[in-house]
């Protein structure tokens, strides 16, 4: 299990100093992984024994241990981004768009860390089974939500794009049934309207699906299903919508593949409708 798993399966026992805490370890997991309990508790603002209680509550016998596992899970990762960086800098394309493939690439090679392939199985299995599916994206993940609806169009299900204002959310919600799925994106931080979004289908028994960033650890109210990824790039600076995006495509695939025929079969009477409209 991954560290971030651990973190969101116990994200609403933590106390306000131990969220300081992994606050501190998503913004900065190198420098986590490299120092001492005190220097995190420190940066934090807490006291050192608290880096030590949040350790065993996440399942590890010791501060060292966490820092262990830590060094693991991200310390492997930059240096398979020094050895790629050396790559593209001897053969001289050490360009904007050469970092960024390599940022990219980095990111995308480590995906299967946080996610495993029965996640998206299990999740495309979930929105073709589904009455309808509600899809919620805010901000930059507006093109994401856009991507999934008319992707999940083709297919015949029937999928609504939730409105960013809160009002016409709230309308849209009014209509949420039990057999029905809600799919958002949260990144940097919970979107607007997302607690009342996961509470208001939680009172219905619909499911709820999340597409994140690291940050997906910290989520609360925690979604029914978190497919939670770091995406490149530094997490004050510039990221790209990369890694979300082809968890996306990752779950239209598998959606396909569930039901194969019957997806071919609206794809083909799909084609036929847009030379008649066309």
């Amino acid at each position: 299990m991954s560290l971030m798993k651990k973190i969101s399966d116990q994200v609403t026992a933590l106390t306000p100093g131990e969220r300081r805490l992994v606050e501190n370890v998503i913004e900065s997991p190198t420098t986590a992984a490299l120092g001492t309990a005190g220097e995190l508790a420190k940066a934090a603002g807490v006291h050192e024994a608290t880096a030590s209680r949040l350790a065993k509550k996440l399942g590890f016998e010791s501060y060292a241990a966490f820092r262990d596992a830590l060094r693991t899970e991200f310390i492997a990762t930059q240096e398979t981004a020094t050895r790629f960086e050396k790559t593209i800098s001897e053969t001289g394309t050490d360009t904007v768009l050469g970092k960024l493939a390599m940022e990219e690439a980095q990111a995308l090679s480590h995906i299967e860390e946080f996610i495993n392939p029965a996640q998206i199985t299990e999740i495309a299995d979930l929105m073709m089974s589904a009455k309808r599916v509600f899809i919620y994206g805010y901000g930059n993940a507006e093109v994401l939500a856009l991507m999934m609806v008319k992707r999940l169009r083709r297919f015949g299900k029937d999928v609504q794009q939730l409105s960013t204002d809160p009002r016409g959310l709230a309308e849209q919600m009014l209509g949420l049934e039990v057999d029905d799925v809600v799919l958002s994106f949260a990144f940097r931080r919970p979107p607007r309207g997302y607690a009342a979004l996961i509470d208001t289908a939680r009172e219905i028994g619909a499911q709820t699906i999340i597409i994140s960033g690291k940050s997906g650890a910290l989520l609360a109210p925690r979604p029914d299903h978190l497919l939670a990824a770091p995406r490149s790039g530094d997490q004050d600076a510039f990221q790209t919508l990369t890694v979300p995006m082809t968890v996306c495509n990752a779950l239209i695939i598998a959606a396909g593949l569930n039901a194969k025929e019957a997806s071919l079969r609206k794809l083909d009477r799909l084609g036929k409708l847009i030379e008649r409209f066309d």
